[in-house]
């Protein structure tokens, strides 16, 4: 009997702690989102007024207006032609900037490429008048794109992944981490805080920038416009 009651108590008890635990998200691993917004925007020839950047995303100049949704697989966007006249989309002459500052070469949605070496000539999307055209578009060289057979490598905290694209039997290589598991943080802040005694994880997120330069020409005039992007944490 005394171990019957005994035993009731220890299984309580446990009980209690396994109810607590889903209660209170004890024993949970914590994990940390990142996401981009876009910060500002410049142009060449400069635009004759600072636009502000509305929620992170839209762009609201007076010829057109773009809306931003970075994705680690890709910059995807939706622009807005408010002409009467048709605007283009010059892909060739459109560059993405990484987190180090160094340029890429882009390709977009629906150009098919069997290899790194063929580079094609993209010919130049036309948005009509009042239209708008959605489209998603990502770095395209050696640096992102690697044959399926090979390994990649990613993250800061050494794990691998690698995503498939299209049907040419190529990965790209996500272009921002928008997740990090508790492990990898604290992998990352051990290493860091080595360097610098005041390290913090979140400084550490917003001090990854990207930039996309969109060529357009519209009104018989080319005009190239940077999109800055910076990535923060969303809060979990």
């Amino acid at each position: 009997m005394r171990k019957f009651i005994v035993g009731m108590m220890v299984a309580c008890f446990v009980g209690g702690i396994l109810l607590t635990d889903s209660l209170y998200g004890k024993g949970k691993k914590k994990e940390y989102v990142v996401a981009l917004k876009l910060e500002k925007v410049e142009r060449a020839p400069g635009l004759e007024q600072n636009i502000p950047v509305k929620d992170g995303k839209l762009f609201d100049s007076g010829p057109f207006a773009l809306v931003w949704a970075p994705a680690p697989q890709g910059f995807r966007f939706r622009i807005y032609n408010k002409l009467q006249s048709p605007l283009l989309i010059l892909w060739n002459e459109c560059k993405f900037v990484d987190e180090k500052g160094n340029a890429h070469n882009i390709t977009h949605q629906g150009v098919k490429r069997p290899s790194l070496s063929e580079m094609k000539v993209m010919e130049p999307r036309a948005v009509e008048g009042g239209g708008n055209w959605q489209d998603v578009f990502f770095p395209f060289d050696s640096d992102y794109i690697i044959h399926e057979k090979e390994l990649v490598s990613f993250n800061d905290a050494g794990a691998g992944a690698a995503r498939t694209y299209g049907k040419a039997g190529l990965r790209i290589r996500p272009i921002f981490i928008d997740k990090y598991k508790e492990k990898q943080v604290k992998k990352i802040v051990k290493n860091q805080s080595k360097k610098d005694k005041n390290f913090n994880f979140e400084t550490y997120i917003n001090d990854h920038t990207y930039k996309v330069v969109v060529a357009l020409r519209f009104n018989d005039t080319k005009y190239l416009y940077t999109f800055f992007f910076r990535a923060y944490l969303l809060d979990n």
